[in-house]
């Protein structure tokens, strides 16, 4: 059987990785696509000719099952319309994002028709959280939650202390912001969040980049000698900087209670990538959890501050929630309901 695995940048996406790797380990001939690049730093034009070339692309591509990632949905319309077999990975609610990134509620509907469309004439919907699955099942579709845990392994790669590196003393504390930088993933709490850090002994790391970076080089010229950038960094780099720190944060903006359901560790890959680590994790306007700290938005600085200032404690998470302990087994029960099905 041969299976495509698709995503718009796959390079960038760790969870299209991961589940190539599983595949192939279990035997399959996989192939995994990214849409073409296009180079232009106005995002707009990029988009408006990039998705006319990867749908294309994709529509050319021969498989007998193809695995696509849910962001952006559009991508996708032309497996549809060649009746293409295809499971649907949904790793967000891609409508909801475009509707609170832009504010369109234009935007919103078409989006929220593409995502329906595409989970109604899909063969399997595949969600990285319980939450995501819960609001699939009314498409009738077999289901199944495989979370987008880090990989075991992810460990050994974590390989230079950027402590001594970077000369930083051990009583220095070192909160890490992890992903990309855009207003989804909270880009734009960064400044506040970077108030707090007005003391010698406490340094903020960003690492990523992406379209909303203004805030970080807002921040870097009030904050010169707190704050670090390290701008995007190879995936497999990314431990180093999570073993040096001391707390990893995951910002989000204010969401409706009904929305946080969606995001929580299962999803955010950034949170389990903490875990292998033992890093206490401090997140903003997600799913509660017993394995981290959540706090409203408005509250990150002073929840920063007491745990600068030892005031508070956060939860200790655990350390066997890895893809190959989980999201492999239930990657099997997926191929096996497809081998079933065709016989």
């Amino acid at each position: 059987m041969k299976i495509v695995v698709a995503a718009l940048e796959a390079w960038k996406h760790p969870r299209s990785i991961k589940i190539a790797k599983s595949l192939r380990k279990m035997g399959y001939d996989v192939e995994i696509w990214s849409a073409p690049t296009i180079k232009s730093k106005n995002r707009y034009l990029r988009a408006l000719l990039k998705y006319p070339l990867a749908m294309i692309s994709l529509a050319l591509r021969k498989a007998d099952i193809f695995w696509v990632e849910n962001v952006p949905d559009v991508l996708y319309l032309p497996l549809i319309l060649l009746r293409k077999r295809y499971i649907y990975d949904r790793r967000s609610p891609w409508a909801l994002q475009i509707f609170f990134e832009f504010k369109n509620k234009f935007f919103y509907k078409v989006a929220s028709l593409i995502e329906r469309f595409s989970m109604a004439k899909s063969q399997i919907i595949v969600c990285v959280s319980q939450g995501l699955a819960e609001d699939a099942t009314r498409f009738s579709k077999p289901i199944y939650v495989i979370p987008n845990y880090a990989e075991k392994n992810l460990r050994k790669k974590a390989t230079k202390n950027l402590r001594s590196t970077l000369k930083i003393p051990t009583t220095t504390k070192i909160v890490l912001f992890v992903g990309k930088l855009s207003i989804n993933e909270g880009a734009n709490l960064l400044p506040q969040i970077a108030d707090a850090f007005n003391s010698e002994k406490a340094e903020l790391w960003i690492v990523g980049d992406g379209p909303a970076r203004k805030f970080v080089k807002k921040i870097l010229k009030r904050h010169p000698n707190n704050i670090r950038w390290f701008g995007w960094v190879p995936h497999h780099e990314v431990p180093n900087y999570i073993w040096s720190a001391d707390l990893g944060i995951v910002p989000r903006n204010p969401l409706p209670k009904s929305f946080r359901k969606y995001y929580s560790h299962e999803g955010i890959q950034k949170i389990s990538e903490y875990f292998l680590f033992k890093k206490p994790v401090l997140a903003s306007e997600i799913k509660n959890s017993p394995f981290y700290l959540v706090v409203p938005a408005n509250k990150l600085k002073d929840t920063i501050i007491d745990y600068l200032k030892d005031k508070i404690k956060i939860p200790l998470p655990p350390t066997n929630l890895t893809w190959q302990e989980v999201c492999e087994l239930q990657l099997e029960k997926v191929l096996n309901y497809l081998k079933q099905k065709s016989n």
